[in-house]
């Protein structure tokens, strides 16, 4: 039952998501090659929070890491709604297990004000597994997710992401059996736009 609900939430999302492109007034295609005002808007932001792993050997802990994100150069929307590609890289280690993620997680934007922007998607990604005197592996992950965004002026903001990630399979070893990587995690960010 609970890997139904975990993929009709990750369906859910892509849906919506591709309902809200599709449903556009306007669309562009790969607007990097076909927009000569096509600006990225790339932004960098330093990523910190907790990490709360469903593994009963894992202890919730700190996650810290970094976000680099821009609009989608492969298609656009029209208005004040953005699609934006957040790419990231975050760090656990607790009780002799490290944890790297790499991820991709698009989100569709809805600005609430001038400076106040509330985003979700879905997103996949990659977590390599490190347990001291154990196995060294990759597995791959999918994750949803939600967050606020806040812009002091033009440049600056500040963040919070929610997010749910889980690995496709059991396949890393610890106490002698196979382990994944579920995990939800609250992220605060710091960020930089240029």
């Amino acid at each position: 039952m609970k890997v139904i609900q975990k993929s009709l939430l990750a369906l859910a999302s892509t849906v919506f998501l591709a309902g809200s492109v599709f449903g556009a007034d306007e669309f562009k295609a790969f607007p990097i090659f076909t927009d000569e005002n096509f600006d990225p808007n790339i932004e960098v932001a330093l990523v910190g929070g907790h990490m709360n792993p469903s593994n009963k050997d894992l202890k919730s802990a700190m996650m810290y890491g970094l976000e680099v994100s821009l609009d989608c150069p492969v298609f656009t929307l029209p208005g004040e709604n953005l699609l934006r590609q957040q790419f990231s890289v975050n760090r656990y280690s607790k009780n002799s297990v490290d944890i790297t993620t790499i991820e991709i997680n698009p989100y569709y934007f809805i600005n609430l004000s001038e400076s106040f922007f509330v985003g979700f998607g879905p997103g996949i990604g990659g977590a390599h597994v490190d347990v001291d005197g154990g196995e060294t592996t990759w597995m791959f992950t999918y994750q949803v997710g939600a967050g606020v965004k806040y812009y002091f002026n033009d440049d600056v903001f500040a963040g919070l992401d929610l997010r749910q990630q889980w690995s496709v399979e059991k396949d890393y070893l610890q106490s002698g059996e196979k382990e994944d990587v579920e995990n939800f995690r609250a992220m605060a960010k710091v960020g930089y736009r240029f």
